[in-house]
């Protein structure tokens, strides 16, 4: 169960920029204790209303849930200590194309649905490492490995 509360709200009011709104979400989800959350948006209470926010709000956890997710657990991203701006656009950029060659090599498997990143990893491990040389200087990357 969710129950949101909004109001209008201003910047100074609250101390942030743009706000135009701002709301509590109050949720009780099963197995885990409730739980309130702070909300801002910069959208009026005419563009934006409860029914439509708890819908963004769902909405936003889908990013977390697809990407984050896939990232943290395939290179522990939530464990990642680099903390140098331009060091942490390039890592992440090699994480992105790290499971962007998963998906694809997933989706040329025997049974996709049950290949994991480790059994990617291990299809491109030491021993394998040219295969992934080869795709990355290829104008038509091949995901075949000699067995």
């Amino acid at each position: 169960m969710r129950v949101l509360r909004s109001r209008a709200a201003t910047p100074e009011e609250v101390d942030f920029p743009c706000v135009e709104q701002v709301a509590l979400l109050r949720r009780h989800l099963r197995h885990h204790s409730p739980e309130t959350v702070a909300l801002v948006s910069s959208l009026p209470p005419a563009q934006l209303d409860a029914a439509r926010w708890l819908k963004e709000n769902r909405s936003a956890w889908g990013i977390e849930s697809g990407l984050h997710q896939r990232l943290d657990i395939s290179h522990h991203d939530d464990q990642c200590r680099v903390r140098l701006p331009k060091s942490m656009r390039v890592i992440g950029m090699f994480r992105r194309f790290s499971n962007s060659l998963f998906m694809h090599w997933r989706g040329r498997q025997k049974k996709p649905q049950h290949k994991t990143t480790t059994d990617f990893f291990s299809a491109m491990n030491a021993e394998h490492h040219r295969y992934a040389l080869r795709c990355l200087q290829a104008r038509q990357p091949s995901f075949q490995t000699a067995s």
